[in-house]
């Protein structure tokens, strides 16, 4: 591979550059085995040629495809883990964090946003479904890879949200793009664990210190070192702004949604009996468990509370407004109670 030094590299870069100005561009995870957890601006053209290779190749046929799963709600809430189980199930395809509404709005069709889909939800695989230091393969499952998918999505839940609030007329044109009927997931987590995690995140610092130190002592003394320097040890106020912003959000989508065309499912109880979660989400979406789903999918769910509430520190102030949206959003009451 050229150096990032090299003329090769240098006049990739340089094309790359070009591409994006002129077309448009579309920013998309890139997989780089245990280190994922970088997103990009493509070119518009470059993911096109992708979505044409994948159908060329014979990448899946959604002939008897029957659904569209999209996901909205909350960055740190477990959408990943979700989305990363289902898409192992032997009849479904859910692209990582592909932001298909983004390229709905693009005026992408059906057919071309299907296609990235597969061979977005295959590059995954191919770097060992890693993200942010964790890997989501499911043992003897097809982890992404299926011929003749009944249902087919993307997760990408809180940009899912963020778009609508800025184009209500996006809802409609999802209808009218996608000739299926249209499922939406919502996890939620404890609100006080959700924007305790996205204040401990921001900037990327404890990500890459996860990845950097694998076993979950030596994380431990890391991010207890950092604490207060290049990661957070106190509640952002900025964080618990965009959590209410997109309470707001999720609570007016889902009343544009069908209510059986809407799923809410509470992250602490998904994780304490992930099989009797996963027979209700497979039931929501009309797939079977069969070829051992459920067994081999649940295993890989860790059991452990992770209430990173207790990590961050909160003034009775930052408390107070937090308590005032439990009692205003309904679907809040899926997650677990407990403050910090």
């Amino acid at each position: 591979m050229p150096s990032q030094d090299s003329p090769v590299h240098r006049i990739k870069h340089k094309v790359d550059t070009v591409l994006r100005r002129r077309t448009g561009e579309h920013t998309v995870p890139v997989f780089d085995h245990d280190a994922s957890r970088h997103h990009r601006p493509k070119s518009l053209l470059e993911l096109k040629a992708r979505a044409k290779w994948w159908q060329r190749t014979g990448g899946q046929s959604t002939t008897h495809t029957h659904s569209f799963l999209q996901f909205a709600g909350f960055p740190r809430s477990g959408h990943s883990l979700i989305g990363s189980l289902v898409d192992a199930h032997p009849d479904a395809v859910v692209s990582h964090e592909l932001d298909v509404l983004g390229l709905l709005d693009a005026g992408w069709s059906q057919d071309e946003i299907f296609a990235l889909i597969g061979s977005q939800s295959a590059a995954f695989m191919d770097h060992g479904r890693y993200w942010n230091g964790f890997a989501y393969v499911v043992p003897n499952q097809h982890n992404g890879r299926s011929d003749a998918p009944l249902v087919i999505g993307d997760k990408k839940g809180d940009w899912a949200v963020r778009r609508m609030q800025r184009d209500a007329g996006l809802l409609d044109r999802l209808h009218e793009r996608i000739a299926l009927p249209c499922k939406w997931l919502l996890v939620v987590r404890n609100p006080f664990d959700n924007i305790a995690t996205m204040s401990l995140r921001r900037g990327g610092a404890y990500d890459r210190l996860r990845i950097s130190s694998p076993d979950s002592s030596a994380f431990k003394a890391a991010l207890k070192a950092e604490a207060g320097k290049s990661i957070a040890d106190s509640a952002d106020d900025a964080m618990i702004d965009d959590f209410r912003s997109l309470c707001a959000g999720v609570r007016d989508l889902q009343a544009r949604v069908p209510a059986d065309h809407w799923l809410g499912v509470g992250y602490e109880a998904f994780a304490r009996d992930p099989a009797a979660g996963l027979r209700r989400i497979l039931g929501f979406l009309d797939l079977e468990d069969r070829g051992g789903f459920v067994e081999d999918a649940a295993s890989i769910v860790r059991h452990g509370e992770n209430r990173s509430r207790h990590s961050v520190a909160w003034s009775p102030g930052q408390i107070a407004r937090v308590r005032d949206m439990i009692e205003e959003f309904d679907f809040l009451s899926l997650a677990e109670a407990g403050e910090p």
